[in-house]
């Protein structure tokens, strides 16, 4: 791998991280937004060694070649996005239709490309007296899709629906084992990315009717992330401008 191709690469990451900072600004005021968290680190490092101050000179005594091979060793680490799934902060809103869980686990979302789980809890009803997202997806409980009659709506904390007392259904309240292998999806969804990561129904997930889970995403960590990203690339860009101007001085230098 030349060190050309390993800075352009480098820049590649760089774009990637700033993307999904960004993204996880835009939702910082998202229900339940679960904070993406990109590898990174190793990139400007990799892009500052190869290219120190005094590369020019080096480069005519033939001593580049040690930067072009300790670059090739460590190269770009492959760039992977995680999910974090520390809680937000669960505040009151006193509706009766707003939810937060309480620790792990997710609502179960029907959807015309199958269930779908999400942390968001903000709900309401639609004209046919279904529980639905924003979205209008369904919210399904033990019964199938939650329709609820006219009536004081009652939650408790093991997701028990009631309606003047009398029980009516059970929120679907799901965890999966490998909640970090899930795929995240538009509009707060996700989904198992393996079909044999099966939902597990559980009792001790907890909810908490009248609140919701604000996203967890920390807006100054995020803007320190920028800059250092920001900075980054730019980094990268002044290398690639730099390897650039010395390979037409090599040209030069041979052509002599």
């Amino acid at each position: 791998m030349s060190g050309m191709t390993s800075l352009v690469q480098a820049a590649g990451v760089i774009e990637r991280k700033m993307e999904t900072v960004s993204n996880n600004l835009a939702n910082v005021n998202t229900v339940g937004f679960k904070e993406d968290q990109p590898s990174f680190r190793e990139v400007l490092s990799n892009a500052q060694r190869v290219v120190p101050e005094s590369f020019e000179e080096r480069f005519l005594s033939h001593e580049y070649l040690d930067d072009y091979v300790g670059m090739d060793k460590s190269a770009v680490v492959v760039d992977e996005v995680g999910k974090n799934f520390e809680p937000g902060r669960i505040r009151t809103t006193g509706n009766d239709l707003d939810f937060a869980l309480a620790n792990e686990g997710f609502f179960t979302i029907e959807t015309p490309q199958g269930e779908r789980y999400t942390r968001a809890g903000n709900f309401q009803l639609d004209a046919s007296g279904r529980i639905v997202t924003n979205d209008g997806y369904p919210v399904l409980g033990t019964n199938g899709v939650i329709t609820i009659k006219e009536g004081k709506i009652q939650v408790n904390e093991s997701g028990q629906l009631s309606l003047d007392g009398v029980i009516a259904d059970n929120f679907r309240l799901v965890r999966f084992q490998k909640q970090d292998k899930l795929q995240k999806l538009g509009q707060g969804f996700f989904a198992p990315v393996n079909s044999n990561d099966l939902p597990i129904e559980s009792e001790e997930i907890r909810l908490k009717q009248g609140m919701l889970e604000d996203s967890n995403v920390n807006s100054m960590l995020e803007m320190t992330r920028m800059i250092t990203a920001t900075r980054a690339y730019e980094t990268v860009h002044r290398a690639l401008t730099r390897l650039d101007k010395l390979d037409e001085k090599a040209i030069s230098i041979v052509q002599t």
